[in-house]
């Protein structure tokens, strides 16, 4: 009868096992953090893109009509926008997702706020239809507000 020894592990085995661990360890110390980050940015990436899709899709420019607008201390002329089209918060929420801020004003009103890497997209809801349009560029807080009018168009 063939004896074994129990006791005795060769020295591949425990080279073997700490290979595994040491594999494992770089694996959740420095790949899963890399790729949650990457995984971050391009959600991020997708939503600015989301952002301007929306804003380009839903806002019409008159060319035939130029307003005067104040900028920097100087007065430019501006061609004026109103919005296209009007959706509902929920078509709102399946094209850009989650808002990251909802508010509701006094008189039932709902305002949704997206926020991207450049830009911050506010849509002002009355009675479940889309009355204003706003987008900011995060950098310089500029912007612009679009209403359902020309004539209520304004940057700031």
């Amino acid at each position: 009868m063939p004896t074994t020894n129990l006791g005795g592990v060769p020295w591949r085995v425990f080279v073997i096992q700490l290979l595994i661990v040491t594999g494992l360890v770089v694996f959740l110390k420095l790949y899963l953090p890399h790729r949650a980050r990457e995984l971050v940015n391009r959600a991020a990436a997708t939503r600015e893109q989301r952002i301007n899709a929306l804003f380009q899709d839903s806002v019409v420019e008159d060319l035939t009509q130029e307003i005067p607008v104040p900028l920097n201390g100087a007065v430019v002329k501006r061609h004026p926008q109103r919005l296209r089209s009007t959706f509902s918060p929920a078509q709102a929420e399946s094209i850009l997702g989650v808002p990251d801020t909802t508010t509701a004003d006094f008189r039932g009103g709902q305002h949704l706020t997206w926020v991207g890497t450049a830009h911050k997209l506010e849509a002002s809801f009355e009675a479940g239809h889309l009355y204003c349009l706003t987008r900011e560029d995060r950098a310089t807080g500029h912007g612009v507000m679009v209403y359902g009018s020309i004539w209520s168009w304004h940057p700031y």
